[in-house]
């Protein structure tokens, strides 16, 4: 526990609270600088990285345009050449329920590209970006900051409250409402000793509601349902335990609210200062919040995202408050607000830095918790989102179905990879019709992925780390797919258990008391491995039959060459996913070296306020990326491109008939 003088914090008033446009505010600086002596607040001006001027951002989002409506019109001409063929030899189609499925595959597959180019095509807030703007310092108006905390380690909570008290906004303005649901006695302690510092800081008041059996609490949402009975601030902020904000938090997003009357919440990015070496499990969502907000914040759009959010209380009102329909009632209670009529403002501004999950284990069940979150939110107001009394918009129709809809697409993953391992192993046909048609089908598949590529090349040049955080997004996808199909298979049959809340801090302290018990070496290890079960079975099995297919292939003398292509392509993709499928493993057999016990020396101190400075802690580079970088990118397009020149300069004719002689 920090002393009393620790405890004991002055800021000097500004003239005004401003905010600096997103496309042209000088960030502060990300270097070695932020030491313990390097104030946040402090006035020195620092030079911001060159960006690249509104011009500029306008060319390259008209090529991201071009190749993203060139892969969904090679995906349009690729299927409707399939259904032709298929049109024309229905007896082939139907007698093998194997391209039935995969048909179904590809549908869904175009439907997910068709919808995710909606978040890629739409313009970013280029063409009017956001004014400077600023509240004169009698005006500004009240703000609570509800600190929600459920029995983390309380050195993490006393944090956050040191960085939220030295915010840069007058004392009497805001207070500090620490809403305990883990019955924590210590860190109400502290908040008692907070309450008589002298001079007084701004205030801090510590809640901790009664929660009566059998009566349903709600879990985070309900604890913040709670702090708004005691509030009567015209704004309130929601914020994680965890996360400990930057002074200008409260000036830099305050004058969005406030001078529009529409806007009901303001959003800004997390930051994660306990983020690992090369972002293995993708925990920075560089793509999330560098791209999706910021185009739908063009359209005043961008939803919650847990924490760093400031609300207006009138619109809370109107809607009753937190919504506990679902356990992760920041997307819920957005979309409620929206359709009201309301909208949100995104500040791509690092005013957070918080605490990403330590363990593997924490990390799937807090992406877990995020899918039975979106099923919750769709099962309970899809009438009232989608029906004809909605007032969403159409984009807004499209996003708050796909909120839902995209945690399903790991069971189409599923059922492919599957469907293809049995494909090899049988050796089932996939060729149906003439020569011609299939020369032509492979011509469009080849032309499809290689669009697909360059489109998706073109997106990530635009953002932060490009090829580092475009791989580790490539590679979720595929490795988080064992467990979004769990969770969803769960959901469906078993949907009440989906109300299970489990907080990644008691994950996590549970993994660390585990640690402490005497085990063996041998058998932690296992334990830690029975989390990736599924995919050291998967690369055994894939590398099994394709090594088996590639054998026979051999054996054969290269006979059958167009069912031979087919093979040596499933092959090349059923690798390629087993490279991805690496990732968590590795990261269990190599864990970051950021350790819970380390976590203070991640951070910088100023008589016992943590501080940093904007920008600081952004996912740090590590090797490893190369590898995937040539599998994922570099060995996949040279593939299809060789694929393509083969097959559209007839090489493969000569091949084949060589191997027939």
């Amino acid at each position: 526990m920090s002393s009393v003088q620790d405890l004991e914090l002055q800021q000097q008033p500004s003239d005004n609270l401003s905010d600096q446009s997103d496309s042209n505010a000088p960030h502060e600086s990300s270097s070695s600088s932020s030491s313990p002596s390097s104030s946040p607040s402090s006035s020195t001006s620092v030079l911001a990285a060159p960006q690249a001027s509104p011009w500029g951002k306008l060319i390259w989002h008209t090529i991201i345009c071009l190749l993203v409506s060139a892969h969904i019109a090679t995906f349009v001409n690729y299927l409707g050449y399939r259904f032709y063929v298929y049109s024309k030899h229905p007896g082939e189609f139907v007698r093998r329920p194997w391209l039935i499925i995969l048909t179904i595959c590809e549908v869904i597959y175009f439907l997910n590209s068709v919808i995710g180019a909606v978040d890629l095509v739409l313009p970013p807030r280029i063409w009017r970006p956001r004014q400077s703007l600023s509240l004169n310092w009698e005006e500004l108006p009240t703000v609570d900051i509800f600190l929600t905390c459920c029995k983390e380690p309380t050195d993490v909570p006393e944090d956050s409250i040191q960085a939220a008290l030295a915010m840069d906004y007058p004392k009497d303005q805001f207070r500090v409402l620490v809403l305990d649901d883990g019955g924590d006695d210590q860190l109400k302690q502290y908040c008692e000793v907070l309450e008589h510092v002298e001079p007084p800081s701004a205030s801090v008041r510590y809640l901790r509601r009664v929660k009566i059996p059998g009566v349903p609490h709600n879990f985070k949402c309900g604890n913040l349902n709670y702090g708004l009975e005691h509030s009567d601030a015209e704004f309130v902020v929601m914020m994680d335990a965890d996360m400990i904000l930057h002074p200008s938090f409260l000036k830099t997003l305050l004058p969005h609210i406030v001078k529009d009357p529409k806007v009901s919440f303001v959003q800004i990015p997390q930051s994660f200062y306990n983020l690992p070496v090369g972002d293995p499990l993708n925990d920075a969502c560089v793509f999330g919040y560098e791209r999706v907000m910021i185009h739908r914040d063009t359209f005043g759009a961008a939803p919650c995202v847990g924490t760093g959010a400031i609300f207006r209380r009138k619109h809370l009102d109107e809607i009753g408050g937190f919504q506990p329909m679902s356990i992760t009632e920041d997307t819920l209670t957005a979309f409620k607000l929206f359709n009201q009529g309301f909208k949100s403002v995104y500040l791509n501004r690092k005013l957070q830095i918080g605490l990403t999950p330590w363990t593997l284990e924490g990390y799937i069940k807090q992406r877990r918790r995020w899918c039975q979150g979106a099923i919750q939110q769709f099962s309970a107001t899809w009438r009232e989102m989608l029906g004809p009394k909605s007032r969403l918009s159409f984009l807004l129709k499209v996003w708050y179905f796909w909120h839902t809809g995209y945690y399903f697409i790991p069971i189409f993953n599923t059922v492919m990879v599957l469907l293809f391992i049995v494909l090899l192993a049988l050796n089932l046909n996939l060729i149906v019709g003439t020569f011609h048609d299939s020369r032509r089908i492979l011509i469009n598949l080849s032309t499809l992925l290689i669009c697909w590529r360059l489109s998706w090349f073109a997106v990530w040049l635009s953002l932060p780390q490009p090829i580092q955080s475009r791989n580790r997004d490539e590679s979720h996808f595929w490795w988080m797919t064992p467990y979004f199909f769990k969770t969803i298979y769960k959901s469906i049959f078993s949907y009440s258990s989906t109300f299970i809340f489990t907080p990644t801090s008691n994950i996590d302290r549970a993994a660390a008391q585990a640690k402490l018990k005497k085990q063996p070496a041998v058998i932690k290890f296992l334990v830690k491995l029975k989390h990736v079960r599924v995919h050291i079975t998967y690369i055994f099995l894939v590398l099994g039959v394709v090594g088996y297919r590639i054998y026979w292939i051999a054996k054969q003398g290269g006979k059958n060459c167009q069912n031979n292509f087919y093979v040596i392509t499933i092959s090349f993709f059923l690798l390629s996913t087993c490279a991805h499928m690496l990732i968590p493993i590795m990261y269990i057999l190599c864990p970051p070296s950021y350790k819970p016990g380390e976590r203070k020396s991640l951070l910088h101190y100023k008589e016992g306020v943590p501080q940093f400075l904007e920008g600081d802690y952004l996912p740090k580079w590590h090797w490893s990326i190369i590898f995937y970088e040539g599998i994922s990118n570099v060995a996949t397009s040279i593939f299809w491109v060789a694929a393509l020149v083969i097959i559209v300069t007839k090489s493969d004719r000569r091949w084949c008939k060589a191997s027939a002689i």
